[in-house]
């Protein structure tokens, strides 16, 4: 900034140049160094007063070698002329040693809306009321927060630092009177717990032609040894593996889970049209029951007795009427 730009906003408003001094060499037992509250001169005072600047008074410090800025509010004005007190953390922050020169400049911030912090120490997620300490510490000591800079909440004699990620609306926003929400980034000395290894791929059967074969012991429900079937004959002039693996058939005895004697379905014995249909690798009919078509009627000679005997027959189960 030129000297008349200096000039030019003198006039409208609150900016000026003094030199910088901690606010530990002014020994007050209510100042914070954790805070980033300001000490000014009684003559900024009246200044601001005759420009009507609005509460809460906000200001822009700047280094003006390296354009670095931060943002504080205002405690007290009883600095001597000339000189304004912060504390040497935002100092440090700025790279700015005792006796320099820092740009002051009153400034209007947004509400803030947003917050996210990133603790240093996961010491930090061990607090079981993380709302209640943020809020007493932020309402002590920040009227503002600034992006990209570090702040220190205490509980006690603990001190916890958190870096200031981002803010919202603005990198740099007032925390006055105002419900913001607050995220969390983890700790910088968090460490993930190693992943568990991957399970080793098992051997699969797929595409090998053969079933999965069963690596376990035969054993019978009843303590009986299992007897094993027959090995498979080898062809002349062959060798086993000739010929596709067999799945192993089953040995053992059926039994029920009561005790009794199983009874053994017998085996169906194929209907002379089915075989022939088996035989001839006829497709199976689907059978369909729909309602006789009105004025079919069932002939009453030779082949109507025959057909309606040879039905009898055919079906050897108790006929039902729907009416009963």
């Amino acid at each position: 900034m030129d000297f008349q730009e200096y000039l030019n906003l003198q006039r409208r408003t609150f900016v000026q140049y003094y030199r910088c001094l901690s606010t530990s060499l002014l020994n007050k037992e209510n100042l914070d160094e954790d805070s980033n509250f300001l000490i000014m001169p009684p003559s900024a005072l009246d200044r601001l007063t005759g420009l009507n600047i609005e509460f809460p008074m906000l200001f822009q410090i700047k280094n003006p070698s390296t354009e670095l800025a931060t943002h504080c509010g205002v405690l007290e004005f009883i600095a001597d002329e000339g000189f304004i007190h912060m504390p040497s953390r935002l100092m440090a922050h700025l790279g700015i040693q005792e006796n320099e020169v820092v740009l002051v400049r009153n400034t209007r911030l947004p509400t803030a809306t947003f917050v996210k912090l990133r603790p240093h120490t996961t010491d930090f997620l061990g607090v079981s009321h993380h709302k209640e300490l943020l809020e007493y510490n932020i309402r002590n000591k920040f009227q503002c927060l600034t992006a990209g800079e570090t702040i220190a909440v205490a509980e006690g004699d603990r001190r916890f630092y958190l870096d200031l990620l981002e803010t919202r609306p603005a990198d740099a926003v007032c925390t006055l009177n105002t419900d913001c929400e607050v995220d969390f980034a983890p700790p910088l000395d968090y460490v993930e717990p190693p992943r568990a290894p991957a399970p080793a791929p098992v051997a699969s059967s797929q595409g090998s032609g053969e079933p999965p074969q069963f690596t376990g012991a035969a054993a019978r429900m009843d303590g009986k040894p299992v007897e094993q079937p027959p090995p498979a004959p080898v062809p002349a002039g062959g060798r086993h593996g000739d010929q596709p693996r067999q799945p192993a058939q089953f040995t053992g005895v059926a039994m029920r889970m009561d005790g009794k004697p199983v009874e053994l379905p017998p085996p169906p014995t194929p209907s002379p049209a089915a075989a022939s249909a088996g035989a001839l690798g006829a497709p199976k009919r689907k059978i369909r029951f729909d309602a006789p078509a009105a004025g079919s009627g069932v002939s009453k000679g030779k082949e109507g007795a025959g057909a309606g005997k040879e039905q009898e027959k055919r079906f050897s189960g108790t006929q039902y009427s729907l009416k009963d």
